[in-house]
């Protein structure tokens, strides 16, 4: 009888469980691939596995059903443009940079590769529930980065105009929607364009939301101290407040 230390036995050098992840991820990316081109509606179980070159019987090892695929595909995409986002927007110091540093990420990502675009913002639109509330918790993410951002370089003293999370959920809402444009070819604007586009309105909603705009044209701790000006603006590049 085999000891219960005894070590998985290996196959050329990889043990069982190394061989199931690796078949996860070969279904994750042919799943990535058929359902950001054929469609989720017209990618079968079979189909999906031909593309990952596995027997049919392997897909149940990794996922309940092809939603399920679906499901974490999305995930996995959804995961990889948020990290990029929260590890470049981290590294700014202003608003408008911060947004143009986010904004660029995610985009190159999703245009880069058509087929991440594809299935965040229309394959997994009315699937299941559970997909649905994915997404919309993603989105919401999204936008509550966007607070969490602008807090940590303006301060959270300042007083609001406008409800910071409706106005960072109505910036992602425009966002969405002209990624959805894009893909469908009714936008003819380049990327870059678009980038510059959303920068310049996330910085002026951020000159919007606020009552005081002179208030967060100092650092948080100079505010806190109740001192002066400094020359560089945490929303704009400009020292000058906007006319």
């Amino acid at each position: 009888m085999a000891s219960v230390n005894q070590a998985p036995r290996l196959y050329r050098g990889i043990s069982p469980s190394e061989r199931r992840a690796q078949r996860r991820e070969r279904l994750l990316e042919a799943g990535l691939q058929l359902f950001g081109t054929d469609g989720y509606a017209d990618s079968s179980i079979r189909a999906v596995c031909k593309q990952a070159s596995l027997n049919s019987r392997y897909f149940y090892e990794s996922f309940s059903s092809r939603e399920d695929l679906l499901y974490h595909v999305y995930a996995e995409t959804v995961r990889a443009v948020a990290t990029e986002v929260i590890e470049v927007t981290a590294r700014e110091k202003t608003i408008k940079n911060q947004a143009r540093a986010g904004l660029r990420a995610a985009w190159t990502i999703l245009t880069e590769d058509p087929r991440k675009a594809k299935v965040i913002f229309l394959e997994v639109v009315g699937v299941s529930e559970r997909l649905e509330r994915l997404r919309r918790d993603n989105m919401h993410a999204f936008a509550d980065l966007i607070v969490q951002n602008s807090r940590r370089i303006t301060g959270r003293a300042v007083q609001m105009r406008l409800d910071p999370v409706l106005t960072a959920r109505s910036l992602m809402g425009a966002v969405v929607d002209t990624q959805v444009d894009w893909i469908n070819g009714d936008v003819s604007a380049s990327v870059e364009e678009i980038v510059e586009h959303f920068t310049e309105l996330f910085t002026v909603a951020a000159y919007a939301s606020v009552v005081d705009v002179a208030a967060i044209c100092k650092p948080a701790a100079n505010r806190a101290a109740g001192l002066g000006r400094t020359a560089a603006s945490p929303v704009d590049d400009a020292s000058a407040d906007p006319e």
